[in-house]
């Protein structure tokens, strides 16, 4: 069972405008955390000769790189290979993907061949009801025509923001195809749009996620994502949250 009080990671999306990886690090360990989910930002996948830098950025804090992401895949597997190398690296479990429906039974050929030749898994993420992957009826479709090499790594506020969907039923529902999972809270406002908030202080429902993520024995990552202002300190209470309540 994935250790959440000891594992519980920041989405570095989240410290975006701390570009400096080893300040990066500093603003995660100041949060509570000793995990991250490494986003594109942070890490050139076109240079691999930095790649072990970036690592060492993490790991010299006692950072574990428990996953990468959201990566766009394509049915290109060259292109999808450098995703897999660097989570190899960096000794990840998890790469957290999104694509396109153009060909995109190609792709998550691709992505389950190299899964297999890296034991690395990997996870569509849900970006909301723009995106075509961000709802269940779209997700049990892929997850019906593809092998556990490919899972979910929920979002639980892209998850709400569909308007009829639940974070906590959808851990349900996929269960064991569940690899990841970003702890995300939105609010709206009267003429409905969304914005971040600290998680546990919005729509999500943050116990019921929590009491089904108990029960889940497939979890390679989880993260805290925060996009608003006053990222850091708006990460530490979410983080306070979720453990408080765990």
């Amino acid at each position: 069972m994935f250790d959440l009080k000891r594992l519980i990671g920041v989405k570095s999306y989240s410290f975006r405008a701390i570009t400096d990886n080893r300040s990066c690090a500093e603003a995660i360990l100041s949060c509570g955390s000793t995990a991250v989910d490494l986003s594109g930002v942070h890490v050139d996948y076109d240079r691999p000769e930095t790649w072990q830098d970036v690592i060492k950025s993490y790991t010299d804090n006692g950072i574990v790189i428990a996953g990468i992401g959201v990566v766009g895949a394509r049915p290109d597997s060259a292109w999808n290979r450098r995703f897999f190398e660097f989570a190899r690296m960096a000794g990840s479990e998890l790469i957290s993907v999104t694509f396109q429906p153009q060909e995109w039974e190609k792709t998550t050929a691709s992505l389950e061949q190299l899964s297999s030749e890296y034991d690395i898994l990997t996870a569509i993420h849900n970006h909301g009801g723009y995106n075509w992957l961000g709802n269940s009826t779209i997700l049990d479709y892929v997850f019906s025509r593809t092998s556990c090499r490919i899972g979910l790594c929920l979002d639980t506020a892209w998850c709400i923001q569909t308007e009829m969907e639940n974070p906590a039923e959808w851990l349900d529902k996929f269960g064991s195809r569940t690899y990841g999972i970003h702890f995300k809270d939105f609010v709206w406002s009267r003429d409905g749009k969304h914005a971040d908030t600290v998680v546990g202080d919005g729509a999500l429902k943050l116990a019921d996620v929590l009491e089904k993520f108990k029960s889940l024995e497939t979890i390679r990552s989880a993260a805290v994502e925060y996009e608003g202002d006053n990222a850091v300190e708006a990460t530490r209470l979410s983080i306070q949250n979720i453990l408080s309540l765990y």
